[in-house]
């Protein structure tokens, strides 16, 4: 009887499910058919490489095609670029008796004595397979030394050898290593195919599992088929044969979505008090104040693509039902609002990550969200909000006929509250107009930005810009994108991009301006609220700005 059919019926020690049903052949590997199609094609046509990089985020299958491919170029009846899974090589590489297979975690050998006996040991020929095999997982932690001392084996191997590094992070790689492999990306799988693989382990359990618990699961683990199955083992043991979508949350330690509707609707209504009883309870049970923010930035995120793409379900994982409340209440609020809530939800996360009271944190952010309070952190210069201040202190309590001088900065006042970014003379921008020229990476340039803040990129999201002198012109119909260059953090950072793209250091502005004198001009408006009532109102050079 085999070991699995043995654990099946109650003997041994139980294995995790994704130990169990990971994949043993190409096929049967979820969402990368990039790599194993061309692995099958080079194994068929003997087309065999002396190094492979695999790389890509944890848990999509870097290590199992490592072993799949470790078979399969040793074993001793391949079938179509697969192993047979049944001769003596590809079961003694099953249960570890076949010595010329090493895997290594280069996490905990990462220094130049480890590598050297890695080559010391490479010389000597394979003691039963075709082939000796070293898999070197998380190989970026190598330190420089080994790097160098695993390059020259890279170089001229000897021709029984076959490297396969696995790493998270390619970009820790040495570029010189990088060129001696052959690199296959593995890519994030799809909430769709991990569902469908979860289904399947389940029948095969003997347990039920609801559809829609099946897509929270996959949209937890962020398309790592691993955290799916450890999830689902997980839930297994909670339940009492049927998996729901409550089952899973309880599990995962999640708040239920309708307390993210309802958080959102009294962040809409400004109701603070009702928010923090909200935080006490999920406190009470348990509920992680991290968590919470991770996946009220999460709900936000889903509202800010339903108001922004045109077909944002295709990648909004969420059952049906949930779909269509979250699309009623993204019909209710403004853009602007949405990626405001996500950035104060975010600078509260980082606070968490550095120690802060989590609880606390999360119920100063309810007050922040509800209040509007930080909002001016995010969309006006502070210079602005004081001489604003200074101007609703000057004429508090006149009565009605009262002459009120203001300062002549009002014109500046009113041209910053226009112009995010310093604005050159109408000449100059007649000039800078006439010379621009379209910046051709601009989208590379909004693509870097994502890397650091996907919701600054989305403000992003259709602009243009042009070149002109030592300016960048930007040009977009949307508010939010001159509501992002107004703060000073986020310019830098663009600055920054820009800076390491091109080798040049270019001003911000924007390709036009509007009218300063609209009709919604705040100051206008406050000043003919002012005449209206009577009050006299004359400009004078105080000479103190």
């Amino acid at each position: 009887m085999s070991q699995e059919a043995r654990i099946r019926e109650g003997e041994g020690m139980y294995r995790v499910l994704y130990r169990k049903y990971r994949p043993r052949f190409f096929a049967d590997v979820i969402g990368q058919p990039q790599v194993t199609e061309t692995l099958k094609s080079e194994l068929r046509n003997g087309r065999l490489a002396h190094a492979y990089l695999f790389t890509g985020s944890r848990g999509t299958g870097k290590t199992t095609c490592s072993k799949i491919l470790s078979k399969a170029v040793n074993c001793l009846d391949p079938k179509d670029g697969d192993p047979c899974g049944v001769c003596e090589i590809c079961r003694g590489i099953d249960d570890g008796s076949v010595m010329d297979v090493v895997e290594i975690d280069a996490a905990s050998n990462n220094g130049v004595d480890d590598i050297r006996s890695l080559r010391e040991e490479a010389n000597f020929t394979p003691a039963n397979a075709k082939y000796r095999v070293y898999i070197i997982d998380e190989v970026h932690m190598l330190s420089i030394g080994a790097f160098n001392a695993l390059l020259k084996t890279l170089e001229e191997p000897p021709e029984h050898v076959l490297f396969i590094l696995a790493t998270t992070e390619v970009h820790k790689i040495p570029a010189t290593i990088l060129s001696r492999c052959q690199r296959f990306d593995f890519h994030r799988i799809s909430p769709r195919a991990i569902a469908d693989r979860l289904c399947f382990v389940c029948e095969s359990e003997g347990v039920s599992i609801d559809d829609n618990a099946a897509l929270l699961i996959a949209g937890i683990s962020d398309g790592a088929m691993r955290d799916a199955l450890s999830l689902l083992d997980q839930c297994m043991g909670r339940s009492s044969g049927h998996i729901t979508e409550e089952t899973v949350r309880t599990t995962a330690g999640l708040a239920d979505k309708s307390h993210l509707l309802s958080i959102t609707e009294y962040i809409m209504n400004k109701d603070s008090t009702s928010f923090i009883e909200i935080i006490n309870d999920l406190y009470k049970k348990s509920m992680d104040m991290a968590r919470l923010c991770d996946e009220l930035i999460d709900h936000f995120r889903e509202l800010m693509l339903i108001k922004t793409m045109k077909q944002p379900r295709d990648i909004i994982v969420m059952s049906e039902d949930e779909y269509e409340k979250s699309l009623a209440q993204a019909m209710k609020i403004s853009l602007g609002d949405v990626v405001r809530n996500i950035g104060i939800l975010q600078e509260s996360r980082e606070k968490m990550l550095r120690g802060a009271n989590r609880r606390i944190e999360m119920e100063m952010t309810a007050i922040k969200l509800c209040t509007g309070e930080g909002a001016s952190a995010v969309y006006i210069d502070p210079a602005l909000a004081g001489r604003v201040e200074r101007l609703e202190k000057a004429v508090a309590g006149l009565s009605k006929g009262t002459p009120v001088s203001v300062p002549e900065q009002t014109a500046a006042v009113r041209s910053t509250i226009l112009s995010p970014a310093q604005r050159p003379s109408s000449d100059r921008m007649e000039e800078l107009r006439k010379n621009a020229v379209p910046m051709s990476r601009w989208a590379e340039v909004i693509e870097e930005i994502g890397k650091f803040s996907p919701t600054v990129a989305a403000g992003f999201a259709g602009s243009k810009a042009y070149v002109s002198g030592d300016y960048i012109l930007v040009d977009s119909d949307k508010d939010i994108c001159f509501e992002q260059l107004r703060r000073s953090d986020l310019r830098g950072r663009i600055k920054d991009v820009i800076r390491n793209m091109t080798g040049q250091v270019y001003k911000l502005g924007r390709y036009s301006y509007p009218d300063e004198q609209k009709k919604d001009d705040p100051l206008s408006s406050f000043l003919k609220g002012l005449s209206d009532s009577g009050v006299t109102v004359k400009e004078v050079d105080n000479g103190n700005g």
